[in-house]
């Protein structure tokens, strides 16, 4: 299945772009600081008559703690740029990736999350 495979080339892409001590594949409520988890992820048809396609929407959590969330922001921006940048899947290429949010948020004092959602759209190959 496309999602299995394109969720493994994510959560590589995420631990080998971004210096974070952990990255999850789904909730974690405790970790050293900072780490990443995957929230969100979902798949649906983006084809075509003759091609096969999917759109998929990634969501990404920072979890950081400190008096700034400017170490947040800057790891979301890491793990914006390496989504946008994903590669192909054998069989199958990148068509778009695209930012949709980008957001940082005050949990309480001192602790931070900083959300980053993508949408990418892949098309299978001749």
């Amino acid at each position: 299945m496309v999602a299995a495979v394109m969720r493994a080339a994510v959560l590589a892409r995420l631990r080998d772009r971004v210096a974070v001590t952990r990255v999850f594949e789904s909730a974690a409520e405790k970790g050293t600081v900072p780490f990443l988890t995957l929230r969100e992820w979902s798949e649906s048809d983006w084809g075509t008559k003759d091609r096969a396609g999917r759109e998929l929407r990634i969501g990404v959590a920072v979890r950081d703690a400190g008096e700034s969330g400017a170490r947040a922001a800057a790891l979301a921006a890491d793990a914006e740029a390496a989504l946008l940048s994903l590669p192909g899947l054998p069989g199958w290429r990148v068509v778009t990736a695209v930012p949709v949010r980008n957001a940082l948020l005050s949990e309480s004092a001192g602790r931070w999350s900083a959300l980053v959602d993508v949408r990418v759209r892949i098309m299978a190959e001749d």
